[in-house]
């Protein structure tokens, strides 16, 4: 089941206007590339999640990070999202 574009674009809005800065520490710690210095989530689908990433020198990338599991429903967005976010924090504990 796909996910519909309105469901799609209010997770995406949500998540790129976290004061926390979730989507970037997600995308630093499971890349490891710590020169990124701002992300935005750009899409998901069942698979995993589509971040544009911005660094620090200017150029831009699209990131993908496959979810843990294969989903189906929204509230497993948010389920994926934070086990991305616990696997980021866990690989900045370990750098």
């Amino acid at each position: 089941m796909a996910f519909e574009p309105d469901v799609i674009q209010a997770i995406c809005d949500y998540m790129n206007n976290d004061p926390m800065e979730s989507n970037l520490t997600i995308v630093q710690g499971i890349t490891g590339d710590r020169s990124v210095a701002k992300v935005d989530l750009v899409s998901f689908d069942e698979d995993g999640a589509d971040f544009r990433a911005f660094a620090t020198d200017g150029a831009t990338r699209e990131v993908r990070i496959p979810w843990q599991r294969r989903i189906s429903e929204r509230p497993e967005v948010r389920q994926q999202l934070f086990a991305l976010l616990d696997q980021a924090t866990d690989a900045f504990g370990k750098a």
